[in-house]
């Protein structure tokens, strides 16, 4: 068991960044199976190398984003000082700039957070999964989208909500969007809970969302 998370061998996780939680969940469980999802140009590079380097197999990368329809072309801002905050919707990331403003200056500012637009394709995680695994449990869903999660959880089939065992996301309260979240996942059949998240100052509504069968 993964400790924390419940998950057995094997565990099919959505989510990617750098790689950082595929190798930690290779590690705890070597022969899970893993479609991870990272849209950045830069990122995604780093999360190739990431697993080449470290012998990861059993991860097959997909260079999209998620969300509720698929769409060829959307601009995206990657943010090449903090490749975590890197978002479809920028204009959600005045806070953290309100933040920088307060703690470090006005200066620091352009340095932290200054962006460069890139395009991505947005995908249906339900169409990656036809094409990857149509069937089977997915023990593990992870969502970590920078302001989509809403919609990433909206482009997944009840016949394959019906699959997932657990999910894990990271959702930012802005309009109302926790409750949002927390009144899909419970619309099929989990039992959720929530923590703010950890080591993110209060002032970002970050919290985590973990919900089970």
């Amino acid at each position: 068991m993964l400790r924390g998370l419940g998950v057995r061998t094997p565990a099919d996780v959505a989510d990617a960044n750098v790689g950082l939680f595929s190798l930690f969940l290779k590690q705890e469980c070597p022969g899970a199976r893993i479609l991870a999802f990272e849209p950045i140009p830069a990122t995604h590079r780093a999360l190739v190398e990431n697993l080449e380097n470290h012998g990861a197999t059993g991860v097959e990368v997909v260079r999209a984003a998620l969300g509720r329809r698929p769409e060829a072309r959307v601009s995206f801002t990657f943010y090449p000082a903090l490749h975590g905050n890197s978002t479809r919707y920028p204009e959600q990331k005045k806070i953290n700039q309100e933040l920088i403003v307060e703690q470090i200056g006005p200066a620091a500012v352009d340095r932290i957070m200054g962006g460069v637009e890139v395009e991505a394709e947005v995908r249906r995680l339900s169409d990656a999964l036809r094409d990857w695994a149509p069937e089977g449990p997915i023990d593990l869903l992870k969502i970590d989208v920078e302001g989509a999660e809403l919609e990433v959880v909206e482009g997944l089939d009840p016949s394959d909500w019906r699959r997932v065992r657990q999910c894990v996301l990271e959702v930012q309260d802005l309009d109302g969007r926790v409750d949002a979240v927390l009144g899909l996942i419970d619309a099929h059949g989990f039992t959720a809970t929530t923590e703010r998240a950890p080591d993110i100052p209060d002032v970002l509504r970050q919290s985590m969302v973990y919900a089970t069968r």
